[in-house]
């Protein structure tokens, strides 16, 4: 039983905050708190469908903060950028629009 006990304590727990993107120090609290990151930005995104499902900024913030033993860290973080569309171009961040790339051309090593 103290292993278990042990065991669980061990474990990562991940919390949902919202904050203000303009202050970042001003947390608005954590808005849920679960055991895997996967429960984790499911329930994010449902956060942000259902406060701002047209992504005009209702949600300053988001982020996804794994806590454990070791120091805390934050492993996902939505940001409303002011643009219409309530995030940053893809363009802007990877040089391409990824979600209209197809893949290459031909491959590279012939079957």
């Amino acid at each position: 039983m103290a292993e278990s006990q042990s065991h669980a304590a061990m474990e990562s727990r991940f919390l949902v905050r919202e904050s203000m993107k303009r202050h970042p120090g001003l947390d608005l609290g954590v808005r849920h708190t679960c055991e895997t990151f996967l429960d984790a930005a499911e329930f994010a995104i449902e956060f942000l469908d259902e406060h701002d499902p047209h992504r005009e900024g209702r949600v300053g913030a988001l982020e996804i903060v794994r806590e454990s033993p070791e120091p805390s860290e934050t492993v996902w973080r939505y940001e409303h950028d002011g643009s219409r569309s309530g995030h940053q171009d893809g363009r802007s961040i990877w040089g391409f629009d990824a979600n209209a790339w197809k893949g290459p051309a031909r491959a590279a090593y012939p079957a």
